[in-house]
């Protein structure tokens, strides 16, 4: 395995900075969301919004449970 860094300047005038900042805060709602959707799946839930409020929750377990 070889590891190669590569540098490219960055066109704008505020340093040389890029965006790389946000890669990181992408992933973690979703991350979040499959893994309540997965421990709701015996009563069917599917999370499809973020962020999921404990209201929520209870009021859907409460409607599967009708």
């Amino acid at each position: 395995m070889e590891i190669h860094h590569l540098a490219s300047p960055s066109p704008n005038s505020l340093g040389g900075f890029k965006g790389m900042g946000e890669g990181g805060a992408i992933n973690a709602p979703a991350a979040i969301a499959n893994a309540v959707t997965d421990a709701l799946s015996p009563f069917g839930i599917h999370v499809d919004h973020v962020p999921i409020r404990r209201d929520w929750i209870v009021e859907k377990v409460k409607e599967a449970k009708r």
